[in-house]
């Protein structure tokens, strides 16, 4: 579940991304907003006191090219589950092209460390099992916040333990390295999103709300395949996923 942990890097650009309107209340979609609130201060103070920090340090000794290319590796290794579910939404077409994008980054690409499948019409796709769950009428059920691991819904809390299950490097790979890689993945995401994390705390009247808000509209648009974020990142990293 570790992996599922660094994609939460990614609710930082979708923050980035979204408008004014995220402040509108949708307290019908939180009735448990209480515990989710505490949640999401152990959440924040572990981000502000560790994760920041340490990525702030990372980021100031790492150029940007470079960390570019540890996100594109990391985003390749998701690729195929990418193509998985977009198969399971109906959508064979991105799944093929995913199984392309695949091949070309993990061979011309340097193993992912490249993105030339985009420059040759190959787009990254985003999709998970929570998507696919609502795709086929799964409703959403209530907001959840989840410790280390940020925003969620019901529906797609059991998404991510299936996406987490169908990974295969937790089953052919020393779990010390699997665990240690995820750690990094985190950290490299979470190193690309320092100003937009800063300005959205900032920004905000009530930063839960706005991160609430930003979740539950984002991952209505990608459900019913609207204006797609496709940027670098899977669904929430608010330490930022999907996590660029």
């Amino acid at each position: 579940m570790t992996r599922v942990m660094c994609v939460v890097v990614g609710l930082a650009l979708i923050l980035g991304g979204e408008s004014a309107r995220a402040e509108e209340g949708r307290s019908d979609s939180d009735p448990w907003e209480g515990f989710n609130r505490a949640i999401f201060t152990f959440n924040d103070a572990a981000d502000r006191w560790v994760i920041e920090p340490v990525a702030t340090g990372y980021d100031f000794i790492t150029p940007d090219p470079l960390q570019r290319c540890f996100s594109n590796f990391f985003q390749n290794l998701r690729v195929p589950l990418n193509g998985l579910n977009g198969l399971l939404q109906g959508k064979p077409v991105d799944g093929a092209s995913d199984v392309g994008r695949f091949v070309v980054n993990s061979t011309i690409g340097m193993a992912g460390f490249l993105d030339p499948a985009t420059y040759i019409g190959l787009p990254r796709h985003d999709e998970d099992f929570g998507q696919t769950l609502g795709v086929w009428g799964v409703p959403q059920g209530p907001y959840l916040m989840l410790p280390l691991l940020g925003p969620s819904t019901v529906r797609d809390a059991g998404g991510r333990a299936v996406d987490a299950a169908l990974t295969p490097t937790w089953y052919f790979i020393d779990g010390f390295i699997t665990l240690g890689s995820a750690a990094f993945d985190m950290l490299n995401a979470r190193s690309m999103v320092l100003k937009e994390v800063r300005d959205s705390r900032t920004a905000a009247l009530d930063f839960y709300v706005f991160v609430r808000n930003a979740y539950l509209q984002n991952r209505d648009a990608k459900v019913h395949d609207h204006e797609e974020t496709t940027g670098e990142t899977t669904d929430n990293i608010y330490y930022p996923d999907d996590l660029r």
